[in-house]
């Protein structure tokens, strides 16, 4: 589970130039903070798809939080079995 959060960590820090903001962190909603918006959530989810070999449908979305780092780590974590 940590490579999976470390990617993910990278990932959005780059696409959403976190930079050294102090509201951002690994538990932090994304989307109250307005790190990421539907479109790189999307982007996201895209990511974590292809460098994870898992598929997140439509049904993970609904049943399970992702807006966080953390979280979205948990759900690829269990498309991949670690959970």
């Amino acid at each position: 589970m940590d490579e999976i959060t470390a990617r993910l960590d990278e990932f959005i820090r780059e696409r959403c130039e976190v930079g050294d903001d102090p509201d951002y962190g690994p538990d932090v909603n994304l989307f109250d903070m307005g790190f990421l918006d539907s479109m790189g959530a999307m982007e996201v989810v895209t990511f974590a798809e292809q460098t994870f070999g898992v598929e997140i449908t439509q049904k993970d979305i609904t049943l399970y939080p992702m807006n966080t780092v953390n979280e979205i780590a948990e759900v690829v974590g269990r498309k991949k079995g670690l959970c």
